[in-house]
């Protein structure tokens, strides 16, 4: 009977520490899985499409190239769109996506600051500010 009480305690203990801890992410880091994915096996990059673009309020059209364009974002940092434009990416704090972009033939980098409107499964609405007022594009996930 003591061998069972003590085997028996043994399996309690091996049970109670072996489960799984519950770690809680910041919202940067949950809005990096939903802009790039986990990381996990297949879930390494997002392809986001645009589908439409306001500027000061106002919906423009976009042309068949502008309908086609995509963001391609790796979990590891790394950016590419479909214009051939690559460098990286950073969401250092929740809603404030900084891109950097690469001139392959200069080498001239070029930092550019977006808020991040909506971000969740399906769309991604990112804002800034240019020459004509505030830029709004909207993305859906293309993959």
């Amino acid at each position: 009977m003591k061998y069972f009480k003590y085997i028996l305690t043994i399996f309690v203990s091996f049970v109670i520490f072996s489960c799984a801890k519950e770690t809680i992410i910041s919202d940067a880091d949950f809005q990096k899985n939903l802009l790039a994915g986990t990381g996990n096996y297949q879930n390494t990059l997002h392809v986001w499409k645009l589908d439409s673009l306001t500027i000061s309020g106002k919906a423009e059209p976009l042309s068949k190239i502008q309908k086609s364009y995509t963001k391609t974002f790796n979990r590891l940092g790394s950016y590419i769109d479909s214009d051939g434009y690559a460098g990286t990416w950073e969401l250092s704090t929740a809603n404030k996506l900084d891109i950097t972009t690469i001139n392959s033939v200069t080498n001239v980098k070029t930092k550019t600051s977006f808020d991040v409107v909506v971000l969740n499964a399906a769309q991604l609405q990112l804002k800034i500010t240019g020459t004509k007022g505030v830029y709004q594009y909207f993305f859906i996930i293309a993959n």
